[in-house]
């Protein structure tokens, strides 16, 4: 089991996370042979107005400073829209 607190995340900040969480899902789509992958989320009830952009630009964000960490991994974020 995942212990928020050792990610510096308090219990009302897990709590926060895990009501955004009742309203939209996530698909992964890989590509191996290309090395990547999609991610898109959704909203589970098309009439809530959670602004899906905003976990995508924290997705990406923990994505890049990861490798960044771990790895040594540099890159770029391109953004589309």
């Amino acid at each position: 089991m995942f212990n928020p607190g050792m990610a510096g995340i308090s219990r009302q900040q897990m709590e926060q996370a895990q009501e955004v969480g009742q309203h939209m899902g996530m698909e992964i789509t890989k590509h191996r042979k290309e090395g990547r992958l999609e991610v898109r989320f959704y909203l589970l009830n098309p009439k809530d107005s959670l602004d899906l952009g905003e976990p995508v630009d924290q997705l990406c964000d923990q994505l890049a400073w990861g490798f960044s960490t771990m790895f040594g991994i540099k890159g770029k974020i391109v953004n589309v829209e």
